[in-house]
């Protein structure tokens, strides 16, 4: 399997130039970057379709995918069904601070909250699985970055962590014992964290909440990160036409904006052209309440566990499916009166699949960068 290794060096000043201090960090100023690697490739803006937002077209890429698939297909009546589920039960997801770090000065929360977006994939695998205090994927992820955060570690400051080694980001994700000791993927997950540190270095001075200030919008957010980080890129390739889904670029968005609440500049704030955040998790809760409906090949390899190649044709239908399908439910639910967004909408779904009923039927595992 081909797995999306991203190559971002930068300078090692460890023997002279930046002083360094325990474990890789740099010593002095925390607001110390480092400068540019001369000769490393600019990055440049995706060529891909956008819509009035400014955001990359995903939903028009995926309504496309959506004309086109032979291998997933949506259910009017699951559609239905789920929408009067949510309009009739919603789910009472858990205060964002419970989980993840919110309270203290803007700076910190904002560069936090972007390495935990930097951070957040493929955490499935057999046991034993990496947990931390008890958790598992993601909520794993917050638990570990916010134990790291309270010890002191400048897991939010790019200066420092652009200068990381993987074994200094080893050090903070450490798992329980008795389980596996690290997640998947440490390898690519500093690489792009890295490269974010990097990004906000050379093109912020060092400061993520100048980062989210330069932009209009939360959609903008999540174009400037896939225009100019190779590891927020998430376009895929189906017959010929680029598909951009942008999980991490737009839950990265969301997030900031959740975080820092009404210290959010205010552009941040408008989350509506945001899309679902296509991932394993929300498919799996679609197909559980009979909105996705695989082909008989697809639904063979999805319950057997078989993994799915990255950029395939059923694992980009997949994805683009349960973007559209999150759509459908928005309108559904607004003819019920409620005024959700996609967003909101993906956020009752996930936490609905972290219950036993969601998961009786396997997620699609896919091994890759994007979610």
């Amino acid at each position: 399997m081909t797995l999306e290794v991203l190559v971002h060096v930068r300078p090692n000043r460890a023997a002279g130039g930046v002083p360094r201090g325990p474990k890789g960090q740099y010593a002095g100023s925390t607001r110390r970057c480092l400068p540019p690697l001369d000769g490393a490739p600019q990055s440049t803006a995706v060529t891909a379709d956008r819509d009035a937002s400014g955001l990359l077209d995903v939903r028009g890429a995926s309504r496309w995918v959506a004309a086109e698939a032979t291998s997933v297909s949506l259910d009017a009546a699951g559609l239905d069904h789920l929408a009067g589920l949510l309009a009739g039960s919603p789910v009472e997801a858990a205060p964002w601070s419970v989980h993840h770090l919110g309270d203290g000065p803007a700076e910190p929360v904002a560069g936090w909250t972007l390495a935990l977006s930097a951070l957040n994939f493929s955490f499935w695998e057999d046991e034993p699985r990496w947990r931390v205090d008890g958790l598992d994927g993601y909520l794993a992820l917050a638990r570990a970055l916010r134990r790291a955060h309270a010890a002191g570690s400048p897991i939010a400051d790019p200066a420092h962590v652009a200068g990381w080694t993987v074994d200094d980001l080893a050090g903070i994700l450490h798992g329980d014992a008795g389980g596996s000791p690290l997640p998947p993927m440490m390898a690519e997950r500093h690489s792009v964290l890295t490269e974010l540190a990097g990004w906000l270095c050379d093109a912020h001075g060092g400061s993520a909440m100048t980062a989210l200030r330069a932009v209009p919008s939360a959609a903008a957010l999540a174009t400037e990160l896939a225009d100019q980080l190779r590891g927020f890129r998430d376009v895929a390739e189906y017959h010929g036409r680029r598909v951009p889904l942008l999980k991490r670029a737009q839950i990265a968005a969301h997030d900031c904006a959740t975080a820092l609440d009404d210290r959010a500049p205010p552009g941040l704030r408008r989350l509506s052209a945001l899309t679902a955040f296509a991932d394993y998790k929300l498919p799996q809760v679609l197909r559980a309440h009979g909105v996705l409906v695989y082909a008989s090949e697809l639904a063979t390899k999805v319950d057997r566990r078989v993994p799915l190649q990255s950029g395939s044709d059923e694992e980009i239908e997949i994805r683009a499916l349960s973007v559209v399908a999150v759509d459908e439910l928005v309108a559904r639910l607004r003819n019920r009166g409620l005024d959700w967004d996609a967003a909101r909408v993906d956020g009752q779904l996930w936490w609905r699949g972290q219950t036993r009923r969601e998961r009786d039927r396997p997620y699609h595992r896919t091994r890759t960068i994007w979610y």
